[in-house]
């Protein structure tokens, strides 16, 4: 995060996400980390790839609302005068 950002996470969601980074490292590597690199390497991933995933986020909203829209015209009644 940078330095005068907001933070997008709560603290405890912070703590709560950089605590699964440690534990994902410590069962799947030789590597152990303690909270605060864990909390700058989610940093790093938010900041340099977290734009993937939101991006991918809006995508799939957009196919989402598409699909829906569609779904409207199901509704339409006939409009012939009697």
């Amino acid at each position: 995060m940078k330095k005068d950002e907001k933070p997008i996470l709560s603290k405890e969601k912070r703590s709560a996400a950089a605590g699964l980074i440690k534990k994902y490292l410590e069962e799947n590597s030789d590597a152990e980390i303690g909270q605060m690199q864990a909390e700058f390497l989610m940093d790093f991933i938010a900041d340099n790839i977290g734009v993937y995933f939101y991006n991918q986020g809006v995508a799939d909203a957009m196919t989402f609302m598409a699909e829906k829209t569609e779904d409207l015209f199901v509704l339409m009644k006939d409009e012939k005068l009697k």
